[in-house]
């Protein structure tokens, strides 16, 4: 029964940091960050940013509808598509906490720095601790995320931001994140939608259906040799 217990709190706190990556919450997060960088003349970060993030997301999106709708992926890696609440995870928590520091000592921006980058891997781990993601899945995602974070903060310079806007950020948090488990923007249906009408199928594709084309394939192997 306490094992019982354990095993469920432990999976409810995995929940809770699985959010941290959801689309739901972090959307107002990068559009408040975007608002503020862009006030502080900010702007061909900006641009850089979106642009990265965007071809990022559009790969990510591809490897999922590729999967969903027409069943391609590694059966031998358990890869059905990159994770996209890690890539989003990476791509802006680092980012935000730099920036929170804007225009003070280099030490301070830089704690801010690590703790996104180890709040987005913490995000990564959720993904594979309830079973939304392999570790094969994750990876990419968490990579394509640094290589988005560190264009930006590469072209990020000194100013000081508007701190205000944060204090705006954080309370949009607070309340998206006060919810159990919103889910105001379904990015997971959509992508299933628009792969079931690209490939004609009526039901996608599922990590089942991957599982069984490897075991058939080794037996279809065993039976050569």
């Amino acid at each position: 029964m306490i094992t019982q217990i354990s095993t469920l709190q432990s999976s409810t706190h995995w929940q809770l940091i699985t959010h941290l990556g959801s689309s739901s919450l972090l959307m107002p997060i990068m559009v408040i960050t975007v608002i503020n960088l862009w006030l502080s003349n900010q702007k061909q970060v900006v641009y850089l940013w979106m642009v990265a993030l965007g071809l990022a997301v559009t790969f990510t999106t591809i490897t999922k509808v590729m999967f969903f709708g027409w069943g391609i992926g590694i059966a031998l890696l358990d890869f059905t598509g990159v994770s996209g609440h890690t890539l989003l995870a990476t791509s802006i928590y680092p980012i935000l906490f730099y920036s929170a520091y804007g225009g003070t000592q280099t030490k301070y921006r830089n704690i801010g720095l690590w703790f996104g980058i180890v709040l987005s891997l913490l995000v990564g781990v959720s993904r594979i601790a309830t079973g939304a993601h392999s570790i094969s899945e994750v990876i990419p995602g968490w990579v394509l995320g640094m290589l988005v974070c560190a264009l930006v903060l590469d072209a990020m310079n000194q100013q000081r931001q508007r701190l205000a806007y944060l204090q705006v950020m954080a309370l949009i948090c607070l309340l998206v994140f006060g919810s159990i488990m919103p889910n105001y923007i379904p990015t997971h249906d959509m992508e299933i939608e628009l792969a079931l009408f690209m490939s004609g199928r009526n039901e996608p594709y599922t990590r089942a259906d991957l599982i069984s084309t490897q075991i058939l394939g080794q037996v279809k192997l065993q039976k050569i040799k």
